[in-house]
C-alpha cells in the first residue's frame, strides 16, 4: 500500500510530461528534453507540488499580493533485508504545504508515516511501523525566539481524528545543547496519549555525541513505551555523514506482554545526485524479546529524493 501511494507522485510526473504543452512553455519543454530523465521527473514533481500549494493557499484569500503558497517534502524508498525477512520493502513520503495567505505559521501536512511514534534524535525512521493509509493534518507553529516553539495539529491518522499539541524548549549550558519536548495528543477512538522527549548534544573537535530518551503512554496499551539512544555523528566529507549508535526500547501491548529491543547500527549517508537525492546504507544488529533475543542482522538501503524550498 505504501509503495502504491508513494508511486502516485512519480506517476503524476509522467502524466504531466504527456500533456499538451502551451505555446508559451515550448522553450522550457525544449530545454527539459536535454536534461536527464531523473531531473525532468524531479522538476515536474516540484512544479506540481508548488502549483497545488498555491491553489490551496488561494482558497484562504483572494488577495494576489504577498507571498504565495509553497511546498516541500521528500520521497523515500527503502529495502530492508534481514535474517527473518529478505523481501521487506518500504516507501515513505511527506508533503508540507505552507500557506501564507492563511497564516505565515500555518501548513497542511500529508504523509504516510505520521509522528505517532516519538523518534529519538538520529534514530532511523520507524522501520517496524506497519501503519497503512494516508495521514493529513493542519499544523500551526508559533515560535518564541530560538528557545521555544509551540506546535498544534488537527488531523486524521490511524483512521481517526486526532488533536496534538507540543512545546519544544531549547537551551545551552556551556557547550552542551539541551532540548525538552512534552506532548499531549487525543485520538477520537484511542484516547489520550501523553509523551515527552529529551535530548542532549555535545560537540567534539570533528564530530558530536547525542543522547536522547523518550517516554510515551498510549491508552490502548497496558504500559508505557520507553526508549533511549546514544549516537556518534561524524561528517566524513562535504556531503557525507556517518552515524553510529545503540538504542534500547521497551513497551507492553494491550495484553500487557512486554517487548524489549536492542538495536545497534552504523548509518552512512551520501549526496548521490546534485543537491536533492541522497543514498543511505545502514547495517544493523538487533536483539528482540519477541524473538527470544536471538541475534538478527540486516541492512537498510534507502534512496531519498527531496523537492521544494
Amino acid at each position: 500500500m505504501k509503495l502504491i501511494v508513494a508511486s502516485i507522485f512519480l506517476l503524476s510526473s509522467f502524466i504531466a510530461l504527456s500533456e499538451e504543452i502551451p505555446a508559451g512553455e515550448e522553450e522550457i519543454a525544449s530545454a527539459e528534453e536535454n536534461l536527464p530523465t531523473v531531473d525532468v521527473l524531479q522538476s515536474q514533481l516540484n512544479t506540481m507540488m508548488q502549483d497545488t500549494a498555491a491553489w490551496v493557499d488561494d482558497i484562504g484569500s483572494a488577495d494576489s499580493n504577498g507571498n504565495k503558497g509553497s511546498a516541500n517534502g521528500y520521497l523515500q524508498l527503502s529495502w530492508l533485508p534481514r535474517t527473518a525477512d529478505l523481501g521487506d520493502v518500504d516507501a515513505n513520503f511527506k508533503v508540507s504545504l505552507n500557506l501564507p495567505k492563511w497564516d505565515e505559521r500555518f501548513a497542511l501536512v500529508i504523509d504516510n508515516n505520521d509522528e505517532d511514534e516519538l523518534l529519538l534524535d538520529y534514530e532511523s525512521k520507524d522501520i517496524d511501523n506497519e501503519q497503512e493509509g494516508i495521514n493529513f493534518a493542519f499544523q500551526y507553529i508559533k515560535r518564541f525566539g530560538q528557545e521555544r516553539q509551540v506546535k498544534n495539529r488537527l488531523g486524521f491518522s490511524r483512521s481517526q481524528i486526532y488533536l496534538r499539541s507540543e512545546i519544544q524548549f531549547n537551551w545551552q549550558v556551556q557547550h552542551v545543547d539541551f532540548s525538552l519536548q512534552p506532548r499531549l495528543a487525543y485520538f477520537l477512538e484511542d484516547g489520550w496519549e501523553p509523551s515527552i522527549k529529551t535530548a542532549a548534544a555535545y560537540p567534539l573537535e570533528s564530530s558530536s555525541l547525542s543522547l536522547s530518551a523518550s517516554w510515551q503512554k498510549l491508552q490502548t496499551e497496558a504500559n508505557t513505551r520507553r526508549k533511549i539512544g546514544f549516537y556518534h555523528i561524524k561528517p566524513t566529507g562535504k556531503n557525507q555523514l556517518l552515524v553510529s549508535g545503540v538504542q534500547y526500547s521497551k513497551s507492553n501491548d494491550a495484553e500487557d506482554i512486554p517487548n524489549e529491543n536492542y538495536f545497534i547500527s552504523i548509518r552512512y549517508r551520501n549526496l548521490m545526485y546534485k543537491s536533492w537525492m541522497y543514498f543511505e546504507v545502514e547495517p544493523f544488529t538487533e536483539f528482540n524479546q519477541s524473538n527470544d533475543f536471538k541475534t538478527e542482522v540486516g541492512i537498510i538501503f534507502s534512496l531519498i529524493s527531496y523537492y521544494g524550498h
